[in-house]
């Protein structure tokens, strides 16, 4: 669809995004994630698997690493939209 080999466009995605296209997809994943489990109350597992999650331990573990705490315990504390401010994409740049 793009005329392109996967090797070439990873390359060349990698090149103007400054990302790989996988962590690309995943922030953007995580983005959905933080929505839905902060505006709906979707069973966890459920929001995991519908954002391509394999299991809902990949899906904790993934917005752990992203966010620096679990869905379940973001969901219990977290108290208005100013949560979005403080959360970061990812808290620590991965080469």
């Amino acid at each position: 669809r793009v005329y392109s080999s996967p090797w070439h466009l990873a390359r060349a995605f990698r090149e103007l995004a400054g990302m790989p296209l996988h962590r690309y997809q995943l922030r953007a994943r995580m983005a959905a994630a933080l929505d839905e489990v902060l505006d709906s109350q979707r069973d966890l597992t459920t929001i995991g698997i519908a954002l391509g999650f394999s299991s809902h331990s990949h899906f904790t573990a993934c917005f752990r690493r992203s966010f620096g705490v679990a869905p379940s315990a973001l969901r219990r504390h977290a108290r208005g939209p100013e949560i979005r401010k403080i959360l970061p994409a990812e808290p620590s740049a991965r080469p």
